[in-house]
């Protein structure tokens, strides 16, 4: 069934998506956004404990807090309660609470600083992952370490797993070593919804409609009317198709309630479905897109080089709080590799007996296997019980361990993970350790439209070459800039954010704004 066309189709109802149709109803230009998901928000998802505390399964921080064009606006609307957790921060080893006297950090320090000068000139086909490159500094610095430094310091830069969502395994040390951040970040107490529910408002009323049912249960076609945007959940997106003959774009799409299939028509088309979905090249995996005639092989051997990353998030509440009050944060460093330790003691600098993990996938946990043991893993723990004055902590994984998590039904099995984990951090027997009264998890990794958390820093990345052609797309369809891409992969401003997808709806609202005011179609 064909309906009728609209100026542009958004494929995806994230926030980059609600903000490119914001600011194209506020130029007067219509759009439609097609979402496959039954809900609006995309990878911002806020749900509730059933306590009733909002926890986001997505987004949680105003990251980037000196540029972060976000925050000033929603600070000042009064609809936001931040928390900066940036106060004091422990760590935690086998050996129990990590001595600040044995001066770990400043060593971390150096090596980001020997990383950014050896790994950054390197073409990507030279890179190599964190821990080698940790591995390589160890040999040549350990005349000028300490025992306890070059044991303990691998495990505590490992902490770049809680900002990625990959592990050390695998993380890029050519791009880590410029991963920048600008400023502090504030985490959101009340939910990101709150934020992207202010964009949809301001939608709402940019498109002359009353409220959010309007928008995404609309009585007519608003998207067909000057400047009216409508959105259409259950949607998912197979097919991507220029019709030559009348100079049009064609979406197909599917209703994952109904199966039913529609057609939608447009001038102009921004994609802004995670990069994960955008580099499936088999047509029979779920949420998988065909484009009709096919991208310029420059874009897709690009997206080739391009990963994505798996960062978890486990929600505890327990019936009371048992664990140190004054933390915001707690990290708990994974146990040490014996093997690895011993040879960057004994290994001369041009020598290699290490047998260094070589693919740009982890290793997966078998799910029927042995329980791990969350003494294994670097875990970063969130002390919500310290804004919320409730018995709550945030636990953020990585891959391997987010897959085997998001994947894991029981929450025994999962409580199993991280028991010995609590004994570590408040040094109580694991049968002192009370039980939860719930558990949640998130679960993008399980997720067809999302297939992981965000865009990754995988060793022998080429992200930089991926990202220009994304943001300067060349050769699809009649070479004529029809279509656009946008999302927290698609901007070199926030990358990986939530702001960073809003600036990019908004860079490509004005793009197709000149576009349109051209007359060039």
């Amino acid at each position: 069934m064909t309906k009728g066309k609209t100026e542009v189709i958004v494929i995806g109802a994230g926030i980059s998506g609600i903000k490119a149709s914001l600011d194209l109803a506020n130029a007067g230009i219509s759009s439609l956004v097609l979402e496959s998901r039954g809900r609006l928000g995309g990878r911002l998802c806020t749900e509730q404990m059933e306590s009733g505390l909002p926890v986001d399964m997505g987004a949680s921080w105003f990251h980037d807090c000196y540029t972060n064009p976000l925050l000033k606006k929603y600070w000042e609307s009064g609809k936001v309660d931040f928390h900066f957790d940036d106060g004091k921060f422990s760590y935690f080893n086998d050996e129990g609470l990590v001595d600040e006297n044995k001066r770990l950090k400043p060593v971390v320090e150096e090596i980001k600083l020997y990383m950014e000068d050896l790994y950054t000139k390197l073409p990507a086909e030279k890179d190599i992952s964190i821990k080698e490159a940790v591995y390589q500094y160890l040999k040549d610095k350990k005349w000028c370490l300490t025992d306890y430094q070059i044991k303990h310091v691998p495990q505590l830069i490992r902490y770049f797993e809680m900002w990625i969502g990959s592990s050390w395994e695998i993380l890029s040390a050519r791009t880590i070593a410029t991963d920048n951040h600008k400023g502090r970040d504030a985490m959101v107490m009340n939910g990101y919804s709150t934020v992207y529910n202010g964009e949809v408002e301001e939608l709402v009323k940019a498109s002359k409609l009353s409220s959010v049912d309007d928008l995404i249960n609309p009585a007519s076609s608003h998207h067909e009317q000057q400047g009216g945007c409508s959105v259409k959940l259950n949607n998912v997106v197979y097919k991507i198709q220029w019709d030559a003959k009348k100079r049009e774009i064609v979406v197909y799409s599917r209703n994952a309630l109904t199966n039913k299939t529609e057609q939608f028509r447009s001038n102009f088309l921004v994609f802004t479905a995670p990069l994960s979905v955008l580099k499936l090249t088999d047509l029979k995996e779920e949420g998988a897109i065909e484009w009709v005639p096919s991208l310029p092989p420059t874009l897709r051997n690009s997206l080739d080089k391009v990963s994505f990353s798996n960062l978890g998030k486990v929600f505890f509440e327990f019936p009371e709080t048992f664990w140190n009050l004054d933390d915001d944060r707690i990290l708990s460093l994974a146990r040490v590799d014996q093997q690895y330790y011993n040879s960057t003691k004994s290994d001369p600098a041009a020598f290699s007996s290490f047998d260094f993990h070589k693919e740009r996938l982890d290793k997966p946990i078998e799910l029927k296997g042995k329980i791990p043991n969350g003494l294994d893993y670097t875990l970063l723990f969130l002390n919500l019980a310290k804004p919320t004055q409730k018995p709550f902590l945030l636990v953020l994984i990585s891959s391997p361990l987010t897959q085997y998590i998001e994947q894991q039904e029981s929450q025994d099995v999962i409580f199993e993970v991280f028991k010995p984990v609590f004994a570590r951090i408040t040094n109580l027997a694991i049968s002192e350790i009370p039980k939860p009264l719930q558990i949640k998890t998130s679960k993008w990794s399980a997720d067809p439209y999302a297939r992981g958390s965000y865009t990754g820093v995988t060793v022998r990345d080429d992200y930089e070459v991926a990202l220009e052609h994304l943001m300067n797309p060349t050769g699809i369809f009649d070479g004529s800039g029809r279509v656009r891409f946008a999302g927290e992969g698609v901007t070199d401003d926030g990358n990986g954010c939530a702001h960073g997808a809003w600036i990019s709806g908004a860079r490509e609202a004005e793009y197709i704004k000149h576009a349109v005011n051209r007359a060039k179609f």
